[in-house]
């Protein structure tokens, strides 16, 4: 419309392969991986944490 011509994806994509080759992937520092033994007990405190919300949720919405 203006005259603005669209950028080659194929070239968008060398200069993302450039800056992944630079940078790397993405991380997060001081992450815990999944499948540690820590991750997982973390993840089944936050899940039962959850189901006693809901239920407190449920009980409530019941009393009224």
């Amino acid at each position: 419309m203006f005259g603005r011509k669209r950028s080659d994806p194929a070239k968008r994509d060398r200069v993302g392969t450039f800056f992944f080759r630079i940078f790397g992937p993405a991380t997060v520092e001081g992450a815990i991986q999944g499948w540690s033994p820590e991750a997982q007990s973390q993840y089944k405190k936050m899940r039962e944490a959850h189901k006693q919300a809901a239920a407190r949720r449920e009980s409530a919405a019941e009393d009224r």
